[in-house]
C-alpha cells in the first residue's frame, strides 16, 4: 500500500476500480462468462458408448412413437441446448425412463439401477454428473424427469447424452 496526497491509503485494487475502468472490467467479464465458447458435446468412437445407444434404441423408438417428438428435438436437447417449451420432448424422456424401469411410480431415478447400465469405465462420470441432481422437482412425472435431464446436462455438458433412435 502507498499513500497518497490526502493522507489516504491506496491499493493496487483501489487504482484498478476507478469509474471508468469498472466499465471495461464489466464487459470483459461478461464476455468471459457469457459470451465464451462452451465445450462442445463428447461424440467419438466410444463414447457415447455404441452398445449402451443401441441398447436403448428399441426403447427410443417407442417412446417417440409414443410421445411424438421429433428426433430434432431430442438431438436440439443432447448435443446443442436446453429448452423447455417442449411438451412431448419432456415426456419421451419420461417415456424412456418407465420403459427401461430406471424410475419409481414418483419420478424418482433408481441410481443403483441406473449404474447397472453404465459401463465400468464410465461410473465415475456418471456419479460425478449426478451428484448434484437427486431430488427431482417438476408437478407430473414428464417435468420431473426433464429435470433430471435439465440437471445432467447442466452438470457435465460434455458428457451428457439424451438416447434417440
Amino acid at each position: 500500500m502507498t499513500q497518497g496526497a490526502s493522507g489516504r491509503r491506496s491499493s493496487t485494487f483501489q487504482r484498478f476500480t476507478d469509474w471508468p475502468l469498472i466499465g471495461v472490467w464489466c464487459v470483459v467479464l461478461y464476455a468471459l462468462c457469457a459470451g465464451g465458447q462452451r465445450a462442445p458435446p463428447r461424440r467419438d468412437d466410444v463414447y457415447p458408448p455404441p452398445d449402451t445407444l443401441a441398447f436403448y434404441k428399441p426403447y427410443a423408438e417407442q417412446c417417440v412413437a409414443e410421445t411424438g417428438v421429433s428426433v430434432a428435438a431430442i438431438k436440439r436437447f443432447g448435443d446443442e441446448d436446453i429448452f423447455e417449451d417442449d411438451p412431448k420432448l419432456k415426456c419421451y424422456m419420461e417415456c424412456m425412463f418407465r420403459v427401461s424401469n430406471l424410475t419409481d411410480a414418483k419420478g424418482e431415478v433408481h441410481l443403483g439401477k441406473m449404474l447397472e447400465t453404465i459401463k465400468p469405465e464410465f461410473e465415475d462420470l456418471a456419479l460425478r454428473m449426478g451428484a448434484k441432481c437427486t431430488k427431482a422437482k417438476g408437478k407430473d412425472l414428464c417435468e420431473r424427469a426433464f429435470w433430471y435431464h435439465k440437471c445432467w446436462k447442466t452438470s457435465d455438458p460434455v458428457h451428457y447424452y439424451l438416447i434417440g433412435p
